[in-house]
């Protein structure tokens, strides 16, 4: 009879402790949902408030300012929300975070364009040639221009696809189906979207907000950012830099190490990307496979020092 009673005891308090759990996870919920469709309110009043600032160019100017921070905010209360959301939910937010930031460039274009500039075509040479592996990696150096998609590259082997700085600022950045090749991105990137990367060296400035990477193998991935998502992943490194954190999901075998790459424009890419220089999580990572709290996930790992 003692026993029944206890394990009675162990059922009712098993059953309050889910209940608190619960409430307190709808209560974080209720939060993201006000604190984001607040910013996402004030955002599109913005957006809509562009035709009365037409002509004003220094009024235009701090306005896109403000509308690019406010992005950026969002997706930061979306990357410190994920833990307690829905993946449904999640995939909803990104999407209005990159309908709304596509929105921001688009007016940004029209009543702010840019000065138009124009690249030498150079003659096709031996493109076939694997980069060396023996090189440091650096934002500098070769200055060959492959074929390119209009926001990044698709289908290449065995070169060095390098997009500048202009190029690259505030751009959502794609690369797909590349393989044995160095990406070089030398500027600030809006996003970068990368998958179907097969033993590549992906080298980049700091992107304002999110890396999404899918269905990558043995490539090392040198990159600074607000908030990186892996999936479906295996065999590769990551020299990060992240303010929010790191996600993994159905990936195994990935290193993690910090952001070591040093260039000149490395500081003002940072500023220009909202960053933080000094606030790395590059250590901190989630793996949506692992839920046991109490031991490590066995899918990622430390890059040891004498290794990196």
């Amino acid at each position: 009879l003692e026993k029944r009673n206890e394990e009675r005891l162990e059922n009712v308090e098993k059953r309050r402790a889910e209940k608190e759990a619960q409430s307190q996870e709808n209560e974080s919920s209720d939060f993201f949902k006000e604190a984001f469709n607040k910013e996402k309110a004030a955002l599109e009043l913005m957006l809509n408030q562009c035709e009365d600032l037409a002509g004003d160019k220094t009024a235009l100017v701090a306005s896109f300012d403000e509308m690019s921070a406010k992005c950026q905010q969002m997706q930061r209360i979306l990357a410190d929300s994920t833990m307690f959301l829905v993946s449904y939910d999640v995939k909803s937010a990104q999407e209005v975070i990159n309908s709304l930031q596509q929105r921001v460039n688009e007016s940004r274009e029209k009543y702010l364009p840019k000065k138009k500039f124009a690249f030498k075509v150079r003659k096709k040479q031996a493109e076939e040639t694997s980069p060396s592996p023996e090189k440091k990696p650096s934002l500098g150096g070769d200055q060959s221009q492959p074929v390119r998609t209009s926001k990044g590259f698709q289908g290449n082997k065995h070169q060095t696809l390098i997009m500048s700085e202009q190029e690259t600022l505030d751009q959502d950045i794609g690369l797909s189906d590349l393989e044995n090749c160095t990406i070089k991105l030398m500027g600030p990137p809006l996003a970068v979207r990368m998958d179907k990367l097969r033993n590549c060296i992906i080298i980049s400035g700091p992107v304002s907000t999110a890396i999404f990477i899918d269905d990558c193998q043995d490539c090392t991935f040198i990159v600074a950012c607000q908030q990186l998502r892996v999936h479906h992943t295996h065999r590769s490194l990551f020299y990060l830099h992240v303010t929010s954190r790191a996600i993994i999901e159905d990936s195994s075998g990935v290193g993690f190490a910090p952001y070591d790459l040093q260039y000149e424009l490395k500081e003002a890419h940072f500023k220009a990307a909202g960053l933080d220089l000094y606030e790395n999580n590059w250590s901190i990572v989630n793996d949506f496979n692992w839920l046991r709290k109490d031991e490590h996930s066995p899918n990622w790992y430390i890059i040891a020092e004498n290794e990196r």
